[in-house]
């Protein structure tokens, strides 16, 4: 830690580095350097892990550690990592305490480290700033549970003092549970564009080779499923909708699968019925594919579908990513950023589990001419740099 970022202005606190959000302070730093220093519990999104989702060990191949003020709380005894009670953590009171800043930011309340900061801020009655995807619409849940989740919520948010919403889901949820509109403020989820310095021509030219690499032609329509196989994403619903396409569509439809997880057998399985009725391959499998990659295959598809379920998908960040690309998309009205993007001209919206307008929706994606900046100016709004700025603003009032 240098002098100069001895006593930042913001104390921000996350459980470890995440790829969407290292970024925004990153940009936070660019734009106002030494206000913000960031502290998370641990790193093992840097150092891996083994995600239950994909099924496999995850380290991201892109810096999260670096270009702004961080550090990482490793403390651990006998080989077990220490960990905060709800109530308290020494190690944060230490921080705090040391850095004396003017706010803090906590992007979750649902586990015992952001509680404890909580509890920390609100002792010492510093400002807390929230920027969370909390949301109302991603679970089905009981009356009672509804009910304790509403009571905990109004009594955890009457200590925000600033709110930063994702998005219109969020927005709701604030509002809802009592957080009054003048405290808020938009910060857009967004996702860094690895794409934003290449001409058209390199990207059609890497969109040719990555098509090629997988066997398919110019005149292919790809529909590409990105995340985890699992349950909750719905990636099987794909293959249903391809058996409902009107039949010289389904000629040219690929489906392309880049992720893995519990489901990938099933898919597989499901495949070979598809190849015998096709007379060749449909799915293809890229299986899991890290940011530095990622970007060629978002290239080579058409349309990106996420059919999510009602069980906690509160954004959807590969649709970002993808309409960054210039991809059509199709989403679950279970999805977090439906209510972003679903009005969009080349955004469709079905309901869950509906193969029916699944195929509908693709057929009519289907007729547009792929263009890799249709959707570049609506998306000046969920850029890394728009959610760095919003936050900027607030802290420049403090500063």
């Amino acid at each position: 830690m240098t002098e100069a970022n001895r006593n930042p202005v913001v104390l921000a606190f996350d459980t470890h580095p995440i790829q969407y959000r290292a970024p925004v302070f990153r940009e936070l730093e660019r734009q106002l350097p030494g206000a913000v220093r960031v502290i998370y519990e641990n790193d093992r999104s840097v150092r891996g892990y083994r995600d239950a989702g994909f099924g496999r060990e995850i380290s991201w191949d892109i810096p999260l550690l670096e270009g702004y003020d961080v550090t990482v709380l490793e403390s651990k005894s006998d080989g077990k990592s220490v960990r905060s009670n709800w109530w308290g953590d020494p190690r944060v009171d230490r921080i705090i305490d040391a850095c004396n800043p003017k706010a803090i930011l906590l992007h979750q309340i649902n586990v015992r480290f952001s509680m404890a900061v909580y509890f920390a801020a609100v002792r010492r009655r510093i400002p807390l700033w929230f920027r969370a995807e909390t949301q109302d619409r991603a679970f089905e849940r009981s009356k009672i549970k509804e009910c304790i989740r509403g009571i905990i919520y109004r009594l955890i948010y009457r200590k925000v003092d600033l709110a930063f919403c994702v998005g219109e889901a969020n927005r709701e949820h604030l509002l809802r549970f009592g957080i009054p509109g003048d405290k808020m403020r938009m910060a857009r989820f967004g996702t860094p564009d690895p794409l934003a310095g290449l001409t058209s021509d390199e990207k059609i030219a890497r969109r040719i080779a990555k098509r090629r690499e997988m066997g398919f032609e110019d005149e292919d329509y790809v529909v590409a499923f990105f995340g985890k196989l699992i349950p909750k994403k719905d990636p099987l619903l794909l293959q249903e909708a391809y058996s409902l396409l009107p039949a010289p569509l389904r000629a040219r439809t690929h489906l392309l699968y880049v992720g893995s997880g519990e489901l990938d057998a099933e898919l597989h399985r499901r495949n070979d019925d598809l190849q015998k009725s096709a007379g060749r391959e449909v799915s293809h499998f890229a299986g899991f594919v890290n940011q530095k990659a990622i970007s060629d295959y978002y290239l080579a598809a058409d349309a990106l579908v996420l059919p999510s379920r009602k069980m906690g998908e509160t954004w959807g960040l590969v649709v970002n990513e993808a309409l960054q690309a210039g991809c059509a998309a199709v989403v679950s009205d279970a999805v977090g950023c439906s209510l972003e993007f679903g009005t969009w001209e080349r955004v469709r919206v079905i309901p869950v589990g509906d193969a029916a307008a699944l195929a509908t929706s693709l057929e009519s994606l289907s007729g547009f001419p792929r263009d890799f900046t249709w959707a570049a100016k609506s998306m000046n709004a969920y850029t890394i740099e728009a959610a760095a700025t919003a936050l900027a603003a607030e802290i420049k009032t403090l500063a």
